[in-house]
């Protein structure tokens, strides 16, 4: 599992395309930029990227995107292919979320139920007086 940090000048990307139409050559930009530097056979953009690139609308992304990308390999022999996952930097990927809560989970400790009695109803005794 290789892990690599990237800067993407999404400017240059955008600079001769439609005002309309930034944002979504921008995310087209990052999964190419990808497959180009890191040579995987199926590329996965996390939702954070996503995000930040369609955050300000489709006429304006920002110029500029840091992200952290991991190379993870699937399958066994000939069936292997070179998967590689994208999330903005800061952001934990949720296969980490997972294999953490794993780890952290501590055994719950029994808490004993205190039981309070009832005390009954007092009734107040009736006058008969006649």
């Amino acid at each position: 599992m290789e892990e690599k940090i990237f800067t993407i000048n999404l400017r240059n990307a955008i600079s001769k395309v439609a005002k309309w139409n930034k944002s979504k050559r921008s995310a087209y930009f990052v999964r190419d930029f990808l497959k180009r530097h890191m040579k995987g056979d199926e590329i996965k953009i996390g939702q954070s990227i996503t995000e930040e690139i369609w955050k300000r609308g489709d006429q304006n992304p920002p110029s500029k995107i840091r992200i952290k990308a991991i190379e993870t390999e699937e399958g066994e022999g000939e069936e292997k292919k070179k998967i590689i996952k994208a999330e903005m930097l800061g952001v934990v990927f949720p296969e980490e979320l997972k294999k953490e809560k794993k780890k952290e989970k501590p055994k719950e400790e029994k808490k004993e139920e205190v039981k309070t009695e009832e005390k009954p109803k007092e009734t107040k005794p009736e006058n008969k007086t006649g």
